[in-house]
């Protein structure tokens, strides 16, 4: 990401735009708005949650939470604190994240017969619970769809990316993608892209983080889900 001071720079850009929204009426907002923000968190408090869970947080997220600020009622139903995690996520940060970029998982892509070995059976009391590791959930869209920031990784191309994350669904777990970089998004990148998609809106329209996800691709394969229930239909 850079030196503290760019990171510094960018988080004020970052900033201002939302700060340029406050006037905005939006019939949609999900959480309170205008953003009520929470003050930073001391160096002192994530370098002790870091040290229980044997982590080093993304450095762009941890400079924001430790300068700026540490949760807040937006982006959607708000930027979750580090340490509170989600009810629907209890991510086990002390594991890696089973999944790297070019490696996701997205059900539409699956067989029935994968389906049933990512639930585990019917016997088998897990329920995918395996995938949520090295996952710090950083806001809720509500109805199960979440991002999540990738904070333990054996893949560092991987570490401190932010993907959706939507299994109540039977979305999947998929990255999030810059349209205009091509590049997966950071903390930063996020945050900035909530910024700026939220800047264009009108005042009752809504978006999703999803809109961002990057699909793998198509399995050559008549099983799988998506072609079984007809929603992927080859050329």
């Amino acid at each position: 990401m850079g030196s503290f001071e760019q990171i510094d720079q960018r988080i004020a850009q970052i900033m201002a735009k939302i700060d340029a929204l406050r006037d905005r009426e939006f019939g949609i907002t999900c959480g309170q708005w205008p953003v009520k923000w929470e003050p930073p968190a001391s160096e002192n408090e994530v370098a002790a949650f870091e040290k229980q869970h044997g982590i080093r947080l993304p450095e762009d997220y941890r400079r924001f939470i430790t300068t700026a600020y540490s949760a807040g009622s937006q982006p959607f139903y708000g930027l979750i604190r580090f340490n509170k995690f989600h009810r629907e996520l209890a991510s086990v940060l002390e594991e890696p994240f089973p999944y790297t970029l070019d490696n996701s998982i997205y059900f539409l892509y699956m067989t029935e017969e994968e389906m049933d070995e990512f639930y585990g059976g019917e016997d088998d009391e897990d329920d995918g619970d395996n995938v949520d590791c090295g996952l710090l959930p950083l806001c809720t869209e509500g109805c199960g769809m979440d991002s999540v920031l990738v904070v333990n990784s054996r893949d560092p191309d991987t570490y401190g990316t932010v993907w959706f994350y939507d299994l109540a669904n039977d979305v999947g777990i998929i990255p999030l993608y810059d349209e205009k970089t091509g590049k997966p998004f950071h903390f930063l990148d996020w945050l900035e892209y909530w910024a700026g998609r939220t800047a264009a809106l009108g005042d009752d329209e809504y978006f999703s983080f999803s809109d961002t996800a990057k699909l793998p691709p198509i399995p050559d394969n008549p099983e799988i889900m998506g072609r079984k229930m007809g929603w992927i239909k080859d050329e």
